[in-house]
């Protein structure tokens, strides 16, 4: 008897995590359900105000054949330092802007979503959920992911992180996941996106909860030791940038700026924006309330069905879904990281509150049928969403027509403008005119000017300081702004054009001031690109 407790304590020990029960995955059952995520994902093909600069970024850099290292482009931090650490994926969108068009900018948006979309069907098919549960919950993540996947960066970390989402889900349940490309992928994230700090976070939580759960059930420490080596290894890898730490002295200035949540829409917490939404569209569900309620059932679900197995990758999801709540922009981090725990444990815990048994019957795969007509869903998809359109319309306001005004009047200058028209000014003002601020924010803009911006921005007290402190030459902003009462009250400085989207000043002095006819009334542009 002794004998048998001895070898039944020692397969105890040694005893893997679990395998989740035998399903199908979504890649047998039916590929033309993943067709449809993936075209569902990338339906919205809007460009951001980021896009302009990151193409003319990446077009500097391929036409200096070196990195540029201080501001071009700003009157208001001419020559600072600027830690361009999206460098390496601003020149592959110039490269292939350069060569193929707005069409190649798209195709590059498509290889991203297909792989967040197959990275994620690849780790629900790792928790042995039923094919419907699958799709479920990959279909849900779609549908939040699909506005944040856009021509940038970001757009990098979103299918980087799902990649090693997939290699953790798989070492979590098989034991099989090729953890040691976590390093050359954290590597090539950190010349991305800045965002490469969540990827070392999720592999650092994966590490440091799995090798505790093998040192405290007896299983020993080498598991943990090299668990540990590849966390360590991939922390490192992140410093194989241009450079180095200032990569990490970025990412910290960035956590630590009292500015951003006022400045940068994107950058409000999550309840703050859903509480938005359902004040202007009262009954319609948005992506935000379907990520709360996923957010919500991976936490209920798995509460319910506690399994040690997965522990570590509920906490990914957890600090990711945390990471949500402090930020709308990183949504889509949480859904990525919740697929696989959702999907694992909503049918069990379904189970267990209605006493329902799961059905042994295995799913037959999807007849050709239904494939054909799910892969002509998603060519209309594609279709209607501007897949081959061969130029991006933005349906917000942009200056388009005052830049046009600007040059037909020869008229340059230092302009002091919106926040997110900067991206769009330097690409159809630069070099000859520069810009106060613009969407690289505090990689290259000094705090002090940010927070001087803003006084101007929201018409605050010493607002107007800006205008005599900064050698300006226009100003550029939206019908609708604060600083609008600010400039309608200068005596020194005119409007000289209007429109339904801009309003552009000059100070009273100057030649434009003087140009006849002024202010002229015009038509307002959509921002085109390119």
């Amino acid at each position: 008897m002794r004998k048998d407790n001895a070898a039944l304590t020692e397969k105890t020990v040694s005893e893997p995590a679990p395998n989740p029960p035998a399903s199908m995955s979504l890649f047998r059952y039916s590929p033309g359900l993943i067709l449809v995520c993936i075209a569902i994902a990338d339906s919205i093909r809007l460009p951001p105000p980021d896009l302009w600069w990151h193409i003319r970024f990446g077009q500097a850099v391929l036409s200096q054949h070196h990195l540029v290292l201080f501001d071009p482009y700003s009157y208001s931090a001419a020559g600072h330092y600027w830690n361009n650490h999206e460098w390496l994926a601003e020149v592959l969108m110039a490269a292939i802007f350069n060569h193929v068009g707005a069409f190649g900018l798209i195709l590059l948006k498509l290889a991203c979503t297909a792989i967040v979309i197959i990275a994620l069907a690849a780790a629900l098919a790792e928790t042995g959920s039923s094919t419907l549960v699958q799709f479920a919950v990959l279909i849900g993540a779609a549908v939040v992911i699909k506005p944040h996947i856009q021509f940038r960066p970001q757009s990098f970390t979103f299918a980087l992180l799902a990649v090693l989402i997939y290699l953790l889900t798989s070492d979590a349940y098989r034991r099989t996941g090729r953890l040691w490309l976590a390093i050359p992928i954290l590597a090539l994230w950190a010349n991305l996106h800045g965002v490469f700090i969540m990827g070392i976070a999720a592999i650092g939580t994966y590490s440091a909860i799995s090798g505790l759960q093998d040192v405290m059930v007896g299983r020993g420490f080498a598991r943990a030791i090299r668990l540990a080596a590849i966390t360590v290894a991939a922390t490192l890898a992140t410093l194989a940038t241009p450079y180095g730490f200032g990569n990490w002295e970025m990412v910290g200035r960035a956590l630590q700026n009292p500015y951003t949540r006022t400045v940068i829409v994107e950058w409000q917490p999550l309840a703050t924006a859903a509480l938005e939404q359902w004040q202007q569209h009262k009954f319609v569900i948005s992506n935000y309330d379907i990520a709360i309620a996923m957010m919500a059932a991976t936490v209920i679900s798995w509460a319910l069905t506690i399994e040690a197995a997965d522990l570590p990758l509920f906490a990914i999801a957890v600090v990711m879904t945390i990471a949500a709540f402090l930020s709308t922009r990183n949504l889509p981090l949480a859904m990525i990281a919740l697929a696989a725990p959702l999907a694992r444990h909503l049918p069990r815990a379904w189970q267990k509150m209605v006493s329902a048994q799961e059905s042994a019957r295995r799913p037959q795969r999807s007849g050709w049928i239904n494939q054909a007509i799910l892969v002509a869903l998603s060519i209309v998809i594609f279709v209607q969403g501007g897949f081959f359109a061969r130029s991006l319309i933005s349906p917000y306001p942009y200056p388009a027509s005052a830049c046009e005004f600007m040059k037909q009047h020869e008229l340059q200058g230092n302009i002091l403008n919106t926040y997110e028209w900067g991206e769009y000014l330097i690409w159809k003002m630069a070099p000859e005119s520069k810009v106060f601020i613009d969407g690289r924010y505090d990689t290259v803009y000094p705090l002090d000017i940010i927070y001087k911006f803003a006084l101007f921005n929201f018409n605050q007290p010493g607002g107007d300081k800006v205008l005599s402190e900064f050698p300006t030459d226009f100003v550029l902003i939206k019908p609708g702004s604060e600083s609008r009462k600010l400039m309608d009250a200068r005596t020194d400085w005119k409007l000289i054009y209007d429109d339904a989207s801009s309003r552009l000043y000059a100070r009273q002095d100057s030649a434009a001031a003087k140009i006849p006819g002024v202010p002229v009334a015009g038509i307002a542009q959509p921002g085109r690109f390119p």
